[in-house]
């Protein structure tokens, strides 16, 4: 308008003028309202070998974990009776010495617990050797020992220990010592029951007493108790064998 001031606005601005940025002005960039950016807040994962190391720990604790529930289940189950009967029957164990006798021409001996076999077993009264209760039958068989044709009759004692009768004809030194199994024991000569019985520790290990018939001839048996020691129930199964014998 006439007699008015002229007024000049312009919209440029000088390029040369510096941008002033605050002091205190944060200097990432900002994020929007409730964006977490990635990895906030998130603690740092573990190295991997950390993580193998607690794994194998954890694998372990569920292992103990396990067998111990295994073991109470196990006490906690009902557990079967001690199997008392014998491992061979007395019919069997007739059967087996009618055998042992045709084999060897002989008349062999059958260890028996309690009074003697059943009465339907038929077993010469020549070959029983009673023991008495508490003992049990557990094989009576025929094989070979040193490659001798050996009769062989096994039981176990009131106390679970194992006693074994063997009997042939004419065995040699390798069936009376088991040298082969190592260095026996020099044997001694002990009285039974009006018997001469040698004692010695066998190549194997085992205790054996034995009684070598002294008439010979067809028919004569060596007889031989042996155990794993020389324990009373050795020597229990010896006294009935020499009464046998002596019959």
């Amino acid at each position: 308008m006439p007699g008015d001031a002229a007024v000049h606005t312009s919209t440029d601005v000088p390029t040369d003028v510096p941008a002033v940025v605050p002091t205190d002005a944060p200097t990432d960039a900002p994020t929007a309202a409730g964006v977490v950016p990635p990895g906030a807040g998130r603690p740092a994962a573990p190295p991997a070998r950390s993580r193998g190391r607690q794994t194998a720990v954890d694998m372990v604790r569920s292992m103990v974990v396990i067998l111990a529930f295994v073991g109470v289940v196990l006490l906690l189950a009902p557990q079967p009776d001690r199997v008392d009967q014998p491992q061979v029957s007395d019919g069997e164990a007739a059967v087996a010495l009618e055998g042992a006798a045709a084999l060897l021409d002989a008349t062999p001996l059958l260890l028996s617990p309690g009074d003697g076999p059943e009465p339907d077993a038929e077993v010469p009264a020549a070959s029983v050797v009673p023991l008495g209760p508490g003992w049990r039958l557990d094989y009576a068989r025929t094989e070979q020992t040193d490659d001798v044709d050996t009769w062989r009759v096994g039981v176990l004692s009131p106390q679970q220990r194992r006693v074994d009768l063997e009997q042939a004809l004419d065995p040699g030194e390798e069936w009376l010592s088991r040298s082969e199994a190592g260095e026996p024991g020099l044997p001694e000569p002990v009285e039974v029951g009006g018997l001469t019985w040698t004692v010695q520790e066998r190549g194997d290990g085992d205790v054996s007493w034995t009684w070598v018939d002294p008439a010979g001839g067809p028919g004569a048996l060596t007889t031989a108790v042996s155990a794993s020691s020389d324990s009373d129930d050795l020597q229990a199964v010896v006294d009935a064998v020499s009464v046998a014998l002596a019959r």
